[in-house]
């Protein structure tokens, strides 16, 4: 019994270790994002050629790097709803509580959210190629669709994960009648 009681208590401190880094994170997503885009222009050249495409013109104005930090929060924005909800989750979980009806709730949003991200992350690009391509002459704007690996695996995953929330929801209702079995 008291080997329970230890990982309990380890589960607790990792999750109270884990919110601290998810709160950083929290801060860091958007902030860096935006630092980024500010300083497009300045930072060495393989930064740039990793946020930008090729066919963008510098420098971008002020404008257009603002834009540009708005079209890349949209990914952003629900990576950061994820991580409020994994917080959520591991606060849960430094509660001891580990298999409740809120735990279920944080997996089936967090399938949801990656679903979303799947969406999101294919909504930036045709947006963000057309801010970064608005100061460009007439006739030089573009337009960019773009699905890959990480797109399909985000969506993969979310599936994945609300199908586990669902066997963790008929599971817990499963305890739950067991428990009032007398």
């Amino acid at each position: 019994m008291s080997n329970d009681a230890d990982n309990l208590q380890r589960i607790r401190r990792a999750s109270r270790r884990l919110q601290r880094v998810l709160q950083v994170c929290l801060v860091l997503v958007p902030s860096v994002s935006l630092v980024l885009w500010l300083l497009i222009n300045v930072v060495p050249q393989t930064m740039q050629s990793s946020v930008l495409p090729h066919y963008v013109q510098l420098p971008l104005p002020l404008w257009g790097r603002l834009l540009g930090f708005l079209a890349s929060m949209v990914p952003g924005g629900v990576v950061m709803y994820g991580i409020v909800v994994l917080m959520r989750l591991f606060r849960q979980y430094e509660e001891g509580r580990v298999f409740g009806p809120e735990n279920v709730r944080c997996f089936r949003s967090l399938s949801r959210i990656l679903v979303l991200w799947f969406v999101a992350s294919i909504l930036s690009v045709p947006v963000k190629s057309l801010v970064l391509t608005l100061h460009h002459p007439p006739g030089q704007h573009y337009l960019e669709l773009s699905l890959g690996s990480p797109d399909l695996t985000a969506l993969l995953v979310g599936l994945v994960v609300g199908v586990i929330a669902w066997v963790m929801e008929e599971g817990r209702k499963l305890q739950e009648e067991q428990d009032y079995t007398i």
